[in-house]
């Protein structure tokens, strides 16, 4: 797993309520939904959120299940996105 993703875990993002990252050109957005406890993420390439034409976007629970079935989502959008630039 990327080691960005390792990284995550629910308390994790009570760091901001909306946090973006990358790996190279390959995007993540997550923004926090705490009254329906869940995790809002998107992945992306090139621009940024609001203007990206690739944007996939999935919930996820706010819990430890919930997060490590964001992770295994990430890593694979990841693999998928960087296998398309090769």
């Amino acid at each position: 797993m990327h080691p960005d993703f390792a990284v995550l875990t629910p308390r994790w993002f009570k760091r901001a309520f909306v946090y973006t990252g990358s790996i190279g050109e390959f995007r993540y957005r997550f923004a926090n939904d705490s009254e329906n406890h869940l995790i809002h993420a998107a992945v992306y390439t090139h621009f940024c959120y609001e203007v990206a034409t690739d944007v996939e976007e999935k919930d996820f629970p706010w819990d430890d299940a919930g997060v490590e079935e964001l992770k295994g989502w990430l890593q694979q959008k990841w693999e998928d996105k960087s296998n398309k630039s090769e």
